[in-house]
């Protein structure tokens, strides 16, 4: 079928947008299989901008991309692996690429986190020889039974020709046992003496090492609050500093004048852990808030951060808690909320830095009204609270950049320019928790939820279900850096916790996403971003620079990828744009010449008329950040762009050939030109191989 202007036969003439999925990727499949791999990653990249958790379109990616681009084959992977997490094939497909490439100690970070689904489903013998290959002689898991006693399972791996049996250390809070265990992955069952929180660990000869999987948590966080409270010994607390802030005020549950406990849970990442402790004991004296900072050291691997907390304990800067074994950030969590019932409790992740009075303007927030359950502040990186922009990360702020941030939220909150808005949920890297809330909703979920991540999300909502309410405290910012503790294993605890709270709460989800649509936030946020820009904010400006993919344009733009024609791209397209028009005429052109070799690739928004040409691509305009795989700039040289149609307000990548479209453009006499300049490059024996135009009549 030839198109009705003479043009090629359209790909999309008769596809509605509901099967265009299946037909690119029915395109994508054909094309790489001809190695024209431009017009395949083309083809794949606009169903995973569309569709980013389904793994098919992903996988092919980076296939592609390992066959045309190998430095870019991790990553490729570990993209096409976030959609599907705990799926075994795209695991060790990961693990493998990496382990080709040189990146040994992500195998061995991320590797065993697979292992108890994987020895649970009986498919770990191929992530086993990858582990082996990475160097890791003797691995383990453990899991919960489904019996529902309080018992684990779990298998045990030691090089060939090893012992028969290794000695494994069943601990809780208080307790230790040693028991024999098969060492050749013979599954194998452990009763634990009674509810409460137990992990299990090999012997190595220095210090034990944990199954993964450990701890697992053998009750409802109520009972396992109660039993782990019986056990634990007495802690030392600064009830004096309390005193000399109270200026006469009650200091009650509930008055409002709660002393608060500063929970900081700790395990690594030794200077930014001290970094955060510094920060909240030097705001100490700016707040009237009675306070103290109580660190809860979970069994940390680093001696020299154990080490200095000692000494930080010892000069009174801090209370500190140290788990004899390690318990997870949730249960960590829950044994330092149990040792002052009668205290608020300021949840603060060990990668954050706070500044000024910080902890009062959270606590007026927190005290604003009897319903309101938690308060949370701003942050560079806060999921729902993010700024500049909501649910995105920013990097994080210096000390003297954060002040600024800080001071210019309070200034704006004091002065009624901003007010605390209601949330759905808190993050919970920086929470105040009022305790009559936490005595009538409970401690945190670590029974069911694993590790550490969606814990405040329950959380918060069994206290909405209860009627409460939480506020973003719009006069408050703290930095975060985010994912220090667990890197590559949150994708994977985070979808494993997200189903257990889409089971709780099936409405949850789709709540959030209204409410990221909707943005109730973004009144605040533009108040902020605007007092900041008239005070040239460098943060501010770096910030939006990597949001938007400013300093992306900038670098240079990679090879292309073998083509099966010439390309025009068309940058940042939108449809209400009022040259858009001259597009589709520029699209309506090449597809009435039979004698081209040109497609149109549109990056941005396309309408029904453009596709129905048959000679235009599309790709969705990519949210641009440092973790993305193939941003636009990338695209746009990876499919051999030979020149990029943009608005005159829109920024591009240098090493492409920028055309203004604007008034002065007019499609049939640029095009002419422009063909008349590729037929010279064409034909000068200088140049690369490139896919030529076929020849052309000048009109």
């Amino acid at each position: 079928m030839m198109h009705p202007q003479g043009g090629i036969p359209p790909f999309f003439l008769s596809c509605s947008p509901r099967l265009r999925a299946d037909a690119l990727l029915s395109r994508a499949i054909e094309a790489f299989k001809a190695g024209h791999h431009a017009d395949a990653l083309i083809a794949v990249e606009y169903l995973c901008r569309h569709y980013p958790e389904q793994h098919i379109p992903a996988m092919l990616r980076a296939k592609i991309l390992e066959t045309s681009r190998p430095e870019l084959s991790a990553k490729a992977w570990y993209h096409a692996w976030k959609g599907v997490p705990d799926l075994p094939m795209l695991q060790d497909a990961m693990l493998r690429c990496w382990l080709a490439t040189g990146a040994v100690d992500s195998v061995r970070t991320l590797g065993p986190a697979f292992l108890p689904a994987r020895c649970r489903a009986g498919s770990h013998a191929p992530l086993l020889a990858t582990l082996r290959d990475a160097g890791l002689a003797t691995v383990g898991a453990c899991w919960k039974t489904d019996d529902g006693a309080n018992a684990i399972e779990g298998m045990l791996f030691t090089p060939p020709g090893g012992p028969a049996t290794v000695t494994v250390l069943l601990s809780d809070e208080t307790h230790q046992y040693q028991l024999n265990v098969p060492a050749n992955g013979q599954r194998f069952r452990v009763n634990c003496p009674h509810p409460g929180v137990w992990s299990l660990a090999f012997d190595t000869g220095t210090t034990p090492q944990l199954l993964q999987g450990s701890p697992l948590v053998f009750a409802p966080p109520e009972t396992v609050g109660r039993i782990s409270q019986r056990r634990n010994p007495p802690c030392p607390s600064n009830d004096e500093a309390y005193k000399s802030k109270d200026n006469g005020k009650g200091s009650g549950k509930g008055s409002g004048n709660a002393p608060v406990d500063i929970i900081i849970p700790v395990y690594g990442d030794d200077a930014r852990t001290r970094a955060c402790i510094a920060s909240v004991v030097n705001s100490l004296p700016h707040n009237r808030t009675m306070a103290r900072v109580v660190v809860v050291d979970d069994a940390s691997p680093e001696p020299s951060l154990s080490a200095w907390l000692d000494t930080q304990a010892a000069a009174g800067h801090i209370t500190l808690l140290r788990n004899p074994h390690n318990l997870g950030f949730i249960e960590t969590c829950n044994r330092a909320m149990r040792l002052q019932p009668a205290h608020d409790v300021m949840l603060l992740n060990a990668d954050t830095l706070v500044h000024g009075n910080w902890l009062d303007r959270l606590r007026a927030t927190l005290y604003s009204a009897p319903d309101i359950a938690t308060a949370t502040p701003w942050s560079n990186n806060g999921e729902i609270s993010s700024f500049p922009t909501i649910a995105m990360a920013a990097r994080g702020p210096l000390p003297d950049q954060l002040a600024r941030l800080d001071q210019t939220a309070a200034a704006l909150r004091n002065s009624g320019a901003t007010e605390d808005i209601e949330l759905p949920t808190c993050c919970g890297f920086a929470m105040l928790i009022r305790r009559t809330v936490l005595d009538q909703v409970g401690l945190l979920d670590g029974v069911h939820l694993v590790r550490g991540y969606g814990e405040e999300v329950d959380w918060c909502l069994r206290a909405g279900v209860a009627g409460y309410r939480h506020l973003l405290a719009t006069g408050v910012f703290v930095a975060h850096t985010g994912t220090v503790s667990f890197r590559f294993e949150k994708t994977l605890r985070v979808r494993e916790n997200r189903a257990v709270l889409a089971a709780r709460y099936p409405t949850y989800h789709t709540l959030y996403a209204r409410f990221l649509m909707e943005d109730p936030l973004e009144p605040a946020r533009t108040a902020l971003r605007s007092a900041l820009e008239q005070q040239r904010c460098d943060w501010l400006t770096a910030a939006i620079q990597l949001q938007e993919g400013a300093m992306e344009v900038a670098r240079p733009v990679p090879a292309a990828l073998p083509s099966s024609c010439v390309r025009i791209g068309v940058w940042q397209h939108r449809q209400h744009h009022p040259h858009a028009h001259k597009v589709l005429e520029l699209a309506r052109l090449i597809a009435s010449r039979t004698d081209l070799n040109v497609r149109l690739l549109v990056i941005g928004e396309a309408s029904e008329p453009l596709w129905h040409t048959g000679v235009v691509d599309v790709l969705p305009s990519g949210l641009w950040d440092e973790t993305a795989l193939l941003t636009d700039a990338a695209i746009a040289g990876l499919t051999g762009c030979a020149a990029l149609l943009a608005q005159h307000d829109l920024i591009t990548p240098l090493q492409v050939p920028r055309v203004e479209l604007d008034d002065t453009f007019v499609p049939d006499v640029w095009l002419n030109i422009w063909l008349t300049q590729q037929k010279q490059r064409d034909r000068s024996p200088a140049r690369p191989h490139k896919p030529k135009l076929k020849e052309i009549v000048v009109v």
